[in-house]
């Protein structure tokens, strides 16, 4: 499973006017990464000491973020509509 590696942001408003933009995801991956790498023995230490399985905590939080691709999320307001579509 692969987290998201792109979100389609689309704004229309009632007037017409339209806003589409294509955000990469994997920029954000690339920037984080250092940060994971860094905290995560710190967090499974915590879990260890906490009595938790912490592989099977940090497998389900990897499945959570691979279960993000494919969300359509769709928000309708007075004046706007937005459709936000993870890939």
């Amino acid at each position: 499973m692969m987290p998201p590696l792109l979100v389609r942001l689309q704004i229309m408003r009632r007037d017409g006017r339209r806003l589409r933009l294509w955000l990469p995801l994997f920029l954000f991956w690339l920037i984080a990464l250092p940060f994971v790498i860094v905290a995560l023995p710190v967090v499974i230490v915590i879990l260890a000491l906490m009595r938790r399985r912490p592989f099977a905590v940090v497998a389900a939080y990897w499945r959570v973020l691979g279960a993000i691709s494919g969300t359509d999320i769709e928000l309708s307001g007075r004046r706007s509509f937005v459709l936000l579509h993870v890939y």
